[in-house]
C-alpha cells in the first residue's frame, strides 16, 4: 500500500510539474501572440498556438504513460506479495499451529451462534479430518472453494452463514485494493 501512496505523491508532483511548464509555455505563446497581432502576423499566430498545444499534449501524454508505468510496476509488486503470502498460509496449513487455529474460529463462530444439529461446517479437503477430530458430533463438508483454509459454517433453519476462511479475507483485501487502489487521471 506504501507504492500507492508513492505513486499518488509521484502523480502529483508531475502533475504540478506538468502545468507549471505548460503554463509557461501558454504564457510565452500569449505574449508572441500578442506581438504577432500587433504586427498583424495572423501566420504567426497560428503556427505558435500549434506549436503550443502540440507541446502540451506531448508533455501529457509522457507523464500519463510515466504514472500508468508506476501504476503497473505498483501492482505487480502487490500482486507478488499477495502470492508470497498464499504460499505462506499455504504451508501454515500444513503446521500444528493450523489446527489450533481452526478450532480457535470454530470457537468464535460457535461465541456468535452455538451449532444446531443441522448446522454444517465447511473446510477445504484436507482439513475435513481435522476438523472431525474437533468436533465429532458436527457434520463437516468439504468444500473444493476453500482453497487456502479457515472454517466456514451454515444453519440451515436460520439460513445464516458465517464465512471465517483465508480464502473470503482474502477476496475481500482485493475488493478493497480495486475499489481504492487504482489512481484516475
Amino acid at each position: 500500500m506504501q507504492n500507492l501512496d508513492k505513486i499518488a505523491r509521484f502523480e502529483e508532483a508531475i502533475n504540478g510539474a506538468a502545468e507549471a511548464e505548460a503554463n509557461a509555455i501558454l504564457e510565452a505563446a500569449e505574449k508572441k501572440a500578442e506581438q504577432a497581432l500587433e504586427s498583424a502576423d495572423d501566420e504567426f499566430l497560428k503556427e505558435s498556438y500549434q506549436a503550443v498545444s502540440a507541446e502540451a499534449k506531448s508533455i501529457k501524454r509522457k507523464i500519463s504513460h510515466m504514472v500508468s508505468q508506476k501504476s503497473f510496476e505498483a501492482s505487480k509488486e502487490l500482486f507478488a506479495y499477495r502470492s508470497g503470502l498464499a504460499k505462506e498460509i499455504s504451508d501454515y496449513s500444513k503446521t500444528a499451529d493450523y489446527v489450533g487455529k481452526l478450532s480457535e474460529l470454530l470457537s468464535e463462530i460457535e461465541g456468535q451462534k452455538a451449532f444446531e444439529k443441522d448446522s454444517v461446517i465447511y473446510v477445504k479437503p484436507d482439513d475435513t479430518e481435522k476438523v472431525k477430530k474437533l468436533y465429532p458430533s458436527a457434520k463437516v463438508s468439504a468444500d473444493k472453494n476453500i482453497r487456502l483454509g479457515g472454517v466456514s459454517v451454515f444453519y440451515p433453519s436460520a439460513s445464516i452463514y458465517i464465512d471465517k476462511t483465508f480464502d473470503n479475507a482474502f477476496r475481500q483485501q482485493r475488493a478493497e485494493f480495486v475499489n481504492n487502489g487504482f489512481m484516475q487521471l
